[in-house]
């Protein structure tokens, strides 16, 4: 069993999209825009606020006129959350209960920003037992880089070999292995089309919270 577990949180945790979609929608519907389906977004979300801004506007990466776009839609974003339409996927509720009851220390590291972050957890009682938060502007670079777990554990006084970090990118595996972490893939997250996950450097691959559960508390 591990001693502790850090968790990614949109896509891992958190259903995230019906936010973004929204706000997305409503930039496009104040400009005159045909509005996108939340399959467009949900595709990229992982990819961060330009790459959602991104897709819904047609827009590459690049292109002038974006940086004011996710200006907007951040701000937006922080307006929203205090009514978020975000959900607990299924039985998260029940993973993060589990835990507790077999008293494995647990946090969560995002690349998500903490003015966002903070908020946000706030809105879910299940996250009232997270002992340890780290965000992208805590650290110097965000995933695929370590310095985010790395802290985490540190926060949590777990060795990192000790530590599982469970996420839904490839990034994340990324981060996991560079620092030390058993790297866990969830399926249940913003997979693209083309994201093949058996492909990522994981060290197991969960189909549901259950077995996710059932890995992490494993003697």
């Amino acid at each position: 069993m591990y001693q502790a577990v850090l968790f990614d949180l949109d896509g891992t945790l958190l259903d995230t999209e019906p936010d973004f979609t929204l706000l997305v929608n409503c930039m496009l519907e104040a400009r005159n825009l045909a509005p996108v389906e939340a399959d467009v977004i949900r595709k990229v979300v992982s990819a961060g606020a330009r790459a959602m801004v991104g897709a819904g506007f047609n827009m590459h990466r690049e292109d002038p006129g974006l940086d004011a776009l996710v200006d907007e839609f951040l701000e937006l974003y922080l307006q929203l959350i205090p009514s978020t339409n975000a959900s607990l996927f299924e039985d998260v509720d029940l993973l993060i209960a589990n835990l507790n009851e077999a008293e494995v220390p647990w946090g969560i590291m995002t690349n998500k920003a903490r003015r966002f972050t903070e908020p946000l957890l706030l809105r879910f009682e299940t996250f009232s037992t997270c002992a340890t938060l780290v965000c992208r502007d805590d650290v110097a670079a965000g995933k695929p880089d370590p310095a985010g777990i790395l802290r985490g554990c540190n926060e949590l006084g777990i060795d990192p070999s000790a530590c599982a970090y469970v996420g839904d990118h490839a990034r994340d595996m990324e981060a996991a292995g560079k620092a030390g972490t058993p790297a866990i893939a969830v399926r249940w997250g913003y997979l693209s089309a083309d994201e093949i996950i058996a492909q990522w450097p994981a060290d197991f691959i969960a189909d549901t919270p259950a077995s996710l559960t059932a890995h992490l508390l494993k003697k």
